[in-house]
């Protein structure tokens, strides 16, 4: 689904209006925003449910919103008048086991109160009924979007009250990159200054920034069972700024796009993206030369078995006969299938396949897909690919590369090369996504070939060059938390 048709979705909505009960009695906005909303339980089967449509944008810098806190605190909150509706508060509440449970909680205890203040202040929550990144919009009567909230289980975003939100934004701690990224590609496509992202249990606040719209600005989180400021009082202040502070400009400031083949094309804002170590990551390091190299593999093709690609750049290669495919035994399991050891014309081939039909069929031509992408990484860091396709008279689609002799089993003392690999791949714009021991394997392709790490199984792996815009921030997020489970994966195998 293109980012276009998420938005154009957004717009399907649901105003959220209370109607006036006058045997309900009225609460003064001190009152009103002194409830705290109880505790929740999640189930045992809680469901992951989050959506990614995979063509964010990203900010440029993310900075702590230091002086929030103290912002809500200075906020007046009226204590004489009593108008607004006393929200009805449930005390208890079943295990929450997916998001329509966890907002239906929300709304009775919080988003119910918000509104009762929303009345007299000529705005009104809309919730979305189709779009699965922004769960409510804050909207005038003239139906201008002001805000937005998103709400994500806590199976979602697995992160920690006390974590400090910039240094898990870096490292895409519980996926809160992910989500924070979506949101603000939501704020940038309506030209929204403020947002909010919530688990009910913890919120953060959001705010582009008045000086470059392209920084973004996250609150510490905030618990629902806050006193001082409650957590309503928090909801009501960001509110109340977004009505009284005008939208931003539709288009953010555009994220350069990456040129894949710089020879600087790894260097960026230390500034930005700096680890713990504030130092610059793989810039002006022996590990920084990520230069795009040619194979063995480019330059040993021969004029009668020359690679031809086709318009979009997918290599063509022979048709396999499955008639003359023996295969021989499992040797592995994979996200996509089975990995089969079969020999086809004397040649020994690790093989996936399925029915033409079939839904694995898409996970094989998207693996394929990266494969190509890493063309002049296979027989070095890869396998090479032999075969893609259907097989002659349509009987399986095929996915086959060549067999690996696996010298060693993976040790420790194999990770300098393991890293190295990785590193080739990260060059290419890939980041792998399924750091396992399985994927690694210790081998060679012929007796004469020296001993090498390969790296297989790229079903999960994400594909920066098809970013509509490049990135960066994000890649390098990736990268270095790829780089991190490499190393955490060989220092716990044996010497």
């Amino acid at each position: 689904m293109s980012p276009i048709s998420v938005y154009m979705k957004s717009k399907r909505t649901k105003k959220i209006k209370i109607n006036r009960d006058p045997n309900v009695p009225v609460i003064t906005e001190r009152e009103l925003f002194a409830n705290i909303p109880p505790q929740i339980t999640y189930s045992a089967q809680t469901h992951y449910d989050f959506f990614n449509h995979g063509k964010s944008r990203f900010p440029s810098k993310v900075f702590h919103w230091n002086d929030f806190t103290e912002m809500v605190k200075n906020h007046n909150i009226d204590d004489v008048l009593k108008k607004y509706e006393r929200p009805k508060i449930t005390l208890g509440h079943a295990p929450v086991s997916t998001k329509e449970e966890l907002v239906q909680i929300i709304e009775i205890q919080i988003i119910n109160a918000l509104i009762s203040k929303l009345n007299h202040d000529d705005i009104e929550l809309s919730k979305l009924t189709e779009n699965l990144l922004i769960d409510w919009n804050v909207v005038t009567h003239q139906d201008q979007i002001l805000a937005s909230i998103a709400l994500r289980t806590r199976r979602v975003l697995r992160l920690k009250e006390d974590d400090d939100v910039i240094q898990a934004y870096r490292q895409n701690t519980g996926d809160f990159a992910d989500n924070i990224n979506e949101v603000y590609d939501y704020m940038c496509e309506l030209g929204l200054k403020y947002s909010i992202l919530t688990t009910y249990e913890c919120t953060w606040f959001l705010k582009r920034s008045e000086d470059d719209n392209s920084i973004l600005l996250i609150s510490p989180c905030q618990r629902n069972d806050n006193n001082d400021p409650t957590i309503l009082q928090f909801y009501n202040y960001l509110l109340h700024l977004s009505k009284n502070e005008p939208l931003m400009s539709p288009s953010p400031t555009v994220i350069k796009e990456i040129d894949y083949f710089r020879d600087d094309y790894l260097d960026y804002d230390s500034e930005t993206f700096s680890g713990p170590s504030h130092k610059r990551l793989y810039s002006g390091s022996e590990e920084g030369n990520f230069e795009i190299k040619k194979f063995r593999h480019d330059e040993s093709i021969t004029e009668g078995s020359r690679r031809i690609y086709d318009d979009d750049q997918t290599i063509i290669r022979g048709v396999l006969d499955w008639n003359k495919v023996i295969i021989k035994n499992e040797i592995g399991t994979s996200s996509n299938g089975i990995i089969y050891l079969v020999e086809y014309n004397g040649e020994q081939l690790e093989a996936k396949f399925t029915d033409g039909d079939d839904w694995k069929r898409a996970d094989l031509e998207k693996e394929a897909r990266i494969y190509n992408r890493l063309s002049t990484l296979q027989g070095v860091h890869i396998p090479q690919v032999k075969y893609i396709g259907f097989t002659l008279k349509g009987e399986k689609y095929v996915f086959a590369t060549e067999h690996i002799t696996k010298t060693s089993r993976l040790l420790q003392r194999y990770k300098e090369k393991a890293l190295n690999a990785i590193k080739e791949i990260h060059s290419a714009g890939i980041i792998h996504m399924d750091i396992c021991e399985s994927n690694f394997i210790v081998g060679h392709i012929d007796d004469k070939d020296e001993e090498r790490v390969f790296v297989r199984g790229f079903f999960n792996s994400k594909d920066f060059k098809d970013e509509q815009h490049a990135p960066i921030a994000s890649y390098h997020i990736y990268m270095e938390n790829e780089k991190k489970k490499v190393e955490d994966l060989f220092d716990q195998l044996q010497y």
